[in-house]
């Protein structure tokens, strides 16, 4: 097949500071699985926007970069990606696939969008503020732009699912538990890719008790039984759980109150301070919520705030441990996970009582194995690919309906 003929699936991860995104040979009538055309990102600052692309087997990397300003066409950075494919290859986009991050009740990884699926999802909004409209966002504008095009939506909550009654309830009355206020998960589709690829890796701990940990701006840990999922870090919102990037994790309820009542923080005040000012940003006096320049400065604050995220991992780590019942696999994913070399050693080192001993050299190379041979509780770093994952979901799909 040609590039004039090819049809492919346009995958899209939309993000708070712009899209990632993947190009996949949809030919569904010789479909064997995804096959990557290649993948970039799309970043949006004060007044530019840039586009990043590496073609599959190229040696180089194509760049183009937009300004931002008022006379920037509706769509801002759908309008200059679609132009761009269209100007750079003869592809015919068949289908497009989204990240959501909240599905709410739905058990199923991907779903094809309908005007009933966008008004549920549109629901949903209220219950993660931060990403929810940011995720629909490309959808509407490709709905209303390209009104053909056949789109899905995948659900970051959905591999959560398995979870039972009680990691799913908090201690609320039975009748708010009823109407939705519960521990939903999120980074499912992170966590579905790597117990994909992990019995490549470790065939005990995909069959045993793993833990893995999604660190980036965004932090959750995964509790997983057999490859399912048995407890999650992140429960109601994005903000439970770990510290991360500018959200605080775990947080005495009491704070939220005391805030309103003593100090007279409305709502809005209170979902910006907890969104965007808290984390790793906020413990750290404003230095930054990257841990990279954190892990750069000389600063005490910049010391403490990536102390205190290495405490709050290590902490939960130890609680899924309990959970289970024992640990067979320890495994890091995400941004800081899979780069953060010197915060991930001080990690496995605060798990050697759970029986993880670590390798002098750190990471074999090779094999992402972070842990000695004879090691009780093995340690890996798995990089994670959330696109190729989405179009796992919707080639199937696309396969079946043909």
């Amino acid at each position: 097949m040609t590039d004039e003929s090819r049809h492919v699936l346009l995958v899209l991860n939309a993000g708070s500071s712009g899209i990632k995104f993947s190009l996949y040979q949809a030919d569904v009538d010789s479909w064997r699985g995804p096959v990557c055309l290649g993948s970039g990102s799309f970043n949006v600052r004060h007044d530019t926007e840039h586009l990043i692309f590496n073609r599959t087997g190229a040696h180089t990397q194509n760049e183009e970069q937009w300004p931002r300003n008022d006379a920037s066409p509706p769509g801002g950075t759908l309008y200059h990606l679609m132009d761009w494919i269209d100007r750079h290859y003869a592809w015919q986009i068949c289908a497009a696939a989204h990240r959501v991050v909240h599905g709410g009740d739905r058990i199923e990884a991907a779903q094809r969008v309908d005007d009933a699926v966008i008004a549920d999802l549109q629901a949903l909004i209220p219950m993660a503020p931060l990403h929810q409209a940011q995720c629909l966002a490309p959808l509407l504008y490709l709905a209303g732009k390209h009104p053909g095009l056949a789109q899905f939506v995948c659900f970051d909550t959905a591999f959560h699912h398995t979870l039972d009654a009680l990691q799913v309830s908090y201690g609320l009355p039975r009748a708010l538990t009823a109407q939705g206020l519960r521990r939903y998960g999120f980074h499912g589709l992170s966590y579905e890719y790597i117990a994909s690829v992990l019995p490549q890796y470790d065939k005990r701990a995909a069959k045993g008790k793993t833990i893995v940990a999604h660190l980036g701006s965004g932090a959750s840990l995964c509790a997983m039984h057999n490859s399912v999922s048995r407890a999650t870090s992140m429960g109601f919102s994005t903000l439970d759980g770990v510290l991360m990037g500018t959200r605080p994790g775990h947080l005495d309820p009491g704070i939220l109150l005391y805030l309103m009542r003593e100090r007279g923080m409305s709502v809005t005040s209170l979902e910006h301070l907890l969104y965007h000012e808290c984390g790793l940003l906020g413990v750290s006096g404003g230095i930054s919520s990257d841990m990279r320049e954190l892990q750069a400065s000389e600063m005490p604050e910049a010391k403490e705030a990536v102390a205190l995220f290495v405490r709050s991992v290590v902490g939960e780590i130890g609680a899924y441990a309990a959970l289970l019942g024992g640990l067979d696999a320890l495994v890091f994913t995400g941004g800081i996970g899979e780069h953060a070399t010197e915060v991930r050693t001080a990690i496995v080192e605060g798990c050697q009582w759970l029986g993880v001993q670590r390798n002098d050299g750190e990471a074999n190379a090779l094999s992402g194995c972070l842990s000695r041979p004879d090691s009780p509780v093995s340690a890996w770093v798995i990089p994670t690919d959330e696109n190729l994952n989405m179009a796992r979901h919707v080639l199937r799909q696309l396969h079946t309906s043909c």
